[in-house]
């Protein structure tokens, strides 16, 4: 992974998606390549040992989870909100929030998404609201709808 990471961080900057992906499809590339010229029995383990590294670096940076919570700061609440239910099949809720630096009012608009809904969400506030904040962080656990069935004690 050594040389191809640096093309794996500048797709990750330009497309969003996560560093682990973009380096898999770089390093694939030159699996490949390198199939051709070494034969593919060789490129197939190459191919394991790229994907059982990404597993393993995944799981040790984020955990076990693969759910996130964005929220969005937004003058637009409705229609991120209407975007995220159509396009992401997701949920959101919002309220109105004052800004303390400029005592603006503005909406917050949270829902929790899927790990790999996570570049969708942001091009779809982008085309929305442009001039909305974003964050999204790690969900240790989201149960219910859409999720983990939520269940009683028994």
């Amino acid at each position: 992974m050594g040389g191809t990471s640096i093309l794996g961080r500048i797709l990750q900057r330009r497309t969003g998606m996560p560093l682990s992906q973009t380096t898999f499809y770089t390093d694939g590339v030159v699996i490949l390549i390198a199939g051709l010229v070494f034969g593919w029995q060789v490129a197939m383990y190459a191919f394991l040992a790229l994907f059982l590294a990404g597993l393993a670096a995944d799981y040790t940076l984020e955990g076990p989870s693969s759910t996130r919570t964005a929220t969005i700061i937004t003058n637009r609440p409705t229609e991120i909100s209407a975007a995220i239910l159509d396009q992401l099949h997701r949920g959101a809720s919002y309220w109105q929030v004052t800004g303390a630096y400029t005592g603006d009012a503005h909406y917050l608009v949270l829902c929790t998404i899927s790990r790999p809904q996570v570049v969708e969400l942001k091009q779809i506030v982008a085309m929305v609201d442009p001039k909305a904040f974003v964050t999204i962080g790690l969900s240790h656990q989201a149960l219910g709808s859409g999720f983990d069935p939520l269940k009683a004690r028994e």
